[in-house]
């Protein structure tokens, strides 16, 4: 799979839908109306603040490239992957905004990177967890940069991440499976999961329910 081929036709995939729900997923080919969560919603907003932010003072400091688009492409899976890298450069760097931060990284922003470790390919690429605010500068401006890519700080954590083929090859195995349920108009399985509460096709899901727009 490379980003050379021509894409005509393919089913195109986003990298941040790597091991995701593959009913979220369907949805999103089939053109099904989005219904964010109010809560949802700001941290959205919040997220993109923080992105931009931190972004341009990486850019301005270091000399990154910003929201670089990718797309790698396969005419035998029948299917492209389309993403773009927070921040780039020779390794990629995925921001997340989060209310509170993981001590691991999750297993989906792991695949996304991982995407992106191979159309760059880099042996290794940074994933930043940051917390998120309403004035993400309150953050941000805690933070020790010196050490670019490693970043400390309060609120802040930073995980360096190799390259992995197997997961990559699962990524795909992934994509290919929603792929051929797209094709069939066969409905493929929910998580049925705590993250369905963030989901903007839980109406679809569970139109019965009265789900409140909080945690």
């Amino acid at each position: 799979m490379n980003g050379n081929e021509e894409g005509d036709g393919l089913i195109e995939f986003y990298a941040s839908e790597a091991l995701t729900c593959p009913r979220r997923i369907y949805f999103r080919l089939k053109g099904y109306p989005q219904k964010w969560p109010e809560f949802v919603r700001v941290r959205l907003n919040q997220g993109i603040n923080t992105h931009q932010i931190l972004g341009q003072i990486l850019q301005e400091r270091f000399g990154v490239e910003l929201e670089k688009h990718l797309v790698l492409r396969s005419s035998k899976l029948g299917f492209e992957i389309h993403g773009r890298i927070d921040a780039f450069k020779d390794f990629p760097i995925e921001i997340k905004g989060k209310t509170s931060l993981p001590k691991v990284p999750y297993d989906y922003h792991l695949a996304q990177l991982n995407v992106y470790l191979r159309w760059a390919e880099a042996e290794y690429g940074y994933l930043y967890y940051i917390k998120l605010h309403e004035e993400p500068m309150k953050i941000i401006n805690k933070l020790d940069i010196s050490s670019f890519p490693v970043i400390k700080g309060p609120n802040f954590r930073v995980f360096e991440v190799p390259y992995d083929k197997s997961l990559f090859k699962e990524t795909l195995r992934h994509f290919y499976k929603v792929k051929k349920a797209y094709e069939n108009d066969r409905l493929p399985e929910g998580w049925k999961s705590y993250a369905c509460r963030f989901c903007p096709y839980r109406h679809i899901c569970y139109p019965d329910r009265d789900w409140e727009d909080s945690e």
